[in-house]
């Protein structure tokens, strides 16, 4: 059992160049999830199918079978299994292809955002991070595995999914297990870089997006005195609905330092838990400020604790805008919109649980420490929401483990560490074996 052990290890440090080379070629294709704000949905069609159209033929040269489930056209999911012997637990590793739009493209320290490059050991580029390295880490489990000839007692499947960033789980993660590709445990290898690289994330908070609208009365940006001084005719000349909507954000942020206090995990942090007000756009239909404006958009990402329900923070969250409405005449009367866009409840395994554990005593043989138990001190949480939860709304137990840095997932300059890359994709690998089981 070590001498297998001893092999993978070795195995997967010696593809390291290999793993590199993959992930610069994931990296190459642009795999824009369809539907990002502000992109171009023909110039980024089948960039998710291309990325897998990559790793199929890495799959089969580690000795997987490989299958796709397309659940919408042109979007291909690409499910790799090495089969077991039986009478082993089987185990999905999970990572999606998709990636965000690159932020202020033009200023990256390298010719493109999809034009990988390694500086100081980090690879930089688009997806590196958020989520391609995890990918190449997910080949290298499998390709050390069948160089070494080490055979599973339970199946290995890996699971290389479309749609993630925009939560469509339906056409991606969801639509691989309802096509028959169950497996008995889950891990996701998201980066879990909080509060330390390659933390064990046993549970993960839940999510909404949250549009809030408020109208105004557009005029002259001359008639100000007359809308907001005494003597003046007030909302009858104009009403400037970015002033109004501000009275909002105000009364959001200070029910957000009650969060602080109010809502905890004991996996997560302290204060944790924010509204988060992300977009503010104001104007009279005109990108001038010669006029007050007569409407105004607020949009938040408000994370709160997995074990709540969303009907609960929404109410919470109506509550508190009306009532702050109610002190304003205009807003009274005129009451803000709020419309919820987006909900991605959280999950959580447990750190107790048998999957947690595997991976926690994987991580420490890799790192050569044992690996703390969660506490307000060293907290576990996954800091973002993950496909993790739709394994559990299937009934499998899914926990996240991967190598990148949440911090510079969506921003520029994205990288990874390329030891952090192939240490991750180790203690991967011994999971798999521990969870799995040897054949014999």
């Amino acid at each position: 059992m070590a001498d297998v052990r001893e092999r993978v290890l070795a195995r997967i440090e010696s593809l390291r160049d290999e793993a590199v080379a993959l992930l610069v070629e994931m990296v190459a294709v642009d795999s824009t999830t369809p539907g990002f704000p502000g992109t171009d949905p023909e110039r980024i069609a089948g960039g998710e199918t291309r990325v897998n159209e990559v790793l199929a033929p890495r799959y089969g040269q580690a000795g997987l079978d490989v299958a796709w489930v397309e659940a919408e056209p042109g979007r291909r999911n690409l499910v790799g299994v090495r089969r077991g012997a039986g009478g082993g637990r089987s185990l999905a590793l999970n990572g999606h292809v998709d990636t965000v739009a690159p932020a202020d493209p033009e200023g990256w320290r390298i010719p493109t955002p999809w034009t990988a490059e390694v500086h100081d050991g980090r690879l930089y580029g688009l997806g590196t991070t958020d989520m391609k390295g995890s990918g190449a880490a997910m080949w290298a489990v499998a390709q050390a595995l069948e160089a070494e000839g080490v055979r599973l007692a339970g199946d290995l499947q890996l699971h290389s999914v479309c749609g993630e960033e925009l939560c469509g789980h339906e056409l991606g993660t969801t639509a691989v297990i309802r096509a028959g590709y169950r497996t008995d445990g889950a891990i996701v290898t998201e980066p879990t870089s909080y509060p330390r690289p390659l933390t064990v994330s046993t549970v993960a908070p839940s999510v909404l997006l949250l549009r809030i609208e408020v109208e105004g009365v557009a005029t002259h940006a001359g008639n100000r005195p007359l809308v907001i001084r005494p003597g003046g005719a007030g909302a009858a000349i104009g009403v400037n609905a970015l002033e109004k909507i501000a009275k909002v954000l105000a009364a959001l942020q200070e029910l957000e330092q009650e969060w602080g206090l109010s809502k905890a995990h004991p996996g997560f942090g302290p204060g944790f838990f924010t509204i988060g007000p992300n977009l503010l756009h104001a104007d009279a239909g005109l990108p001038f400020p010669a006029y007050l404006p007569d409407r105004a958009v607020l949009e938040y990402v408000i994370w709160y604790p997995p074990q709540e329900a969303p009907e609960a923070v929404q109410a919470e969250l109506a509550a508190h805008v009306e009532a702050a409405s109610r002190l304003d005449p205009w807003l009274r009367d005129h009451p803000p919109r709020l419309t919820w866009l987006l909900g991605w409840p959280g999950f959580d395994t447990g750190w107790e649980h048998p999957l947690s554990q595997v991976m926690a005593a994987a991580h420490g043989e890799v790192a050569g420490a044992p690996l703390a138990a969660p506490s307000p001190a060293t907290p576990n949480a996954f800091g973002a929401a993950c496909d993790a939860t739709f394994y559990t709304w299937e009934g499998i137990p899914a926990i996240v483990y991967g190598p990148g840095d949440l911090t510079i997932a969506h921003c520029r300059d994205e990288s990874i560490d390329l030891d952090e890359l192939v240490h991750g994709a180790q203690a991967l690998a011994l999971a798999a074996i521990d969870w799995c089981g040897l054949a014999g």
